[in-house]
């Protein structure tokens, strides 16, 4: 028989939130104590002025759940004794004899990621590729990075990997950016570059920008955790691999329930690995592959709001106004004007979702002069009105604005990239 609980259990959740895989997990713990409590839940993210809980049983823990980021932590988790779910500890501490043996542990599945990440942009037909770890080569990214150069090996092409900051002073963010465009520069192009993180791939999108590196023509950017808060600030925005990390912290939830009850004696491990790739416009080559096309975009995406017109766009790709639009029509299969508009409607989408802004407001917001206009290209466009958008009525999921890719499908390592 199961053990019972006659009082509420106690559960200490431990998550630096800044990380998005680690904001689902912590909401799939949640969830768990929602649906099976009631449960006593106490939230550690390790903040420098926030409240500490060392002393975890004179505090009345009967469980632990997270990840133990400092050796404050692991010793307090340690001594306390209790019941512990551990999210990607230190390997030297899970030995057979090692403190955490009876523990139950969490793992991302680094080489599967590694692997997604290389099956994806070999996908796009690159035929160059580069690999840029975490800054401290943590062995998680390592791992990662390592299983991304392998299928890149089976496949017969070389992959350059950015190398680890060996002097403490090269960790600062300005050093490493100088370090980081001095390394892309060099590298061969068009390239396709996988980063550890999301956070790795903006600071590479951002060092590409700086080296006067096109993205995505010359060089396609890739990202892990799909933080919606840092691939859709990018410009362009980043292309990340998902994690299924909600479900993933719900289990382990359960795996932390089955050990307060004393219904398991071998926790063992619960490994969870990528979901999909999500594709956004740094790894979208499909259409964008003229450089006057490139600056046009950038510069309409830049000032569209700001009440430019076809005659502004023009002065500043410095061509013939009948060559913009040739290549527009050609390449994106619309004209310079709608290139605009679309950007502005894509302005207001975001601002009717994210917003409880009025009609008004988000029209003159838009750079339109009247809302009947603005409410007929959004019709026009999205097939729905503005009211009914806002209201969830036109069958748009969670994932609005961000594109899944489809399957991959493989190409001839020799192809030319399109």
């Amino acid at each position: 028989m199961r053990r019972v609980f006659r009082t509420i259990p106690q559960v200490v959740v431990i998550f630096y939130s800044s990380f998005k895989v680690v904001r689902d997990l912590r909401r799939g713990i949640l969830k768990y104590a929602r649906q099976h409590g009631p449960w006593g839940i106490h939230l550690i993210e390790g903040r420098p002025n926030e409240q500490k809980l060392l002393r975890l049983k004179e505090w009345g823990c009967t469980g632990i759940i997270g990840r133990l980021y400092t050796p404050e932590l692991i010793q307090a988790v340690i001594s306390a004794k209790l019941p512990t779910v551990i999210f990607e500890p230190p390997a030297e501490l899970c030995r057979p004899a090692g403190p955490f043996s009876k523990c139950g542990l969490i793992r991302s599945d680094s080489p599967a990621i590694g692997r997604m990440a290389a099956e994806y942009l070999l996908s796009l037909n690159f035929t160059h590729f580069a690999y840029v770890g975490d800054i401290h080569g943590s062995e998680w990214s390592v791992s990662r990075g390592n299983a991304f150069r392998a299928v890149l090996r089976k496949e017969g092409v070389d992959c350059s990997v950015y190398p680890t900051a060996t002097f403490k002073k090269d960790r600062d963010a300005s050093a490493d950016r100088r370090r980081l465009c001095d390394w892309l520069l060099n590298l061969p192009k068009p390239v396709a570059l996988f980063g550890a993180t999301d956070t790795r791939g903006r600071q590479v999108i951002d060092a590409c920008r700086l080296a006067g590196i096109n993205v995505p023509q010359e060089a396609a950017v890739l990202g892990v955790d799909n933080d919606e808060d840092i691939c859709e600030t990018c410009t362009p925005a980043l292309s990340s691999i998902a994690f299924e990390a909600e479900r993933v912290g719900y289990e382990g939830m359960l795996l932390l329930d089955q050990l307060m009850r004393g219904s398991v004696r071998k926790p063992g491990t619960i490994t969870y690995g990528p979901g999909s790739v999500i594709g956004r416009q740094s790894t979208d080559i499909s259409h964008i592959t003229d450089i006057v096309i490139s600056r046009a975009r950038e510069f309409i995406a830049l000032n569209a709001r700001a009440g430019i017109g076809v005659s502004d766009v023009v002065r500043e790709i410095k061509v013939s106004r009948r060559l913009a639009e040739l290549k527009f029509r050609q390449i994106l299969g619309h004209t310079i004007l709608e290139e605009i508009q679309l950007k502005k409607l894509e302005h207001a989408r975001m601002m009717l979702k994210e917003t409880l802004r009025s009609i008004a407001e988000i029209t003159a917001s838009c750079g339109f002069e009247t809302a009947t206009h603005l409410g007929v290209l959004f019709r026009r466009h999205y097939g729905c009105t503005m009211s009914e958008y806002r209201a969830g009525k036109d069958g748009r999921d969670q994932g609005d604005g961000a594109r899944t890719s489809p399957p991959f499908r493989r190409r001839s390592v020799g192809d030319p990239v399109l």
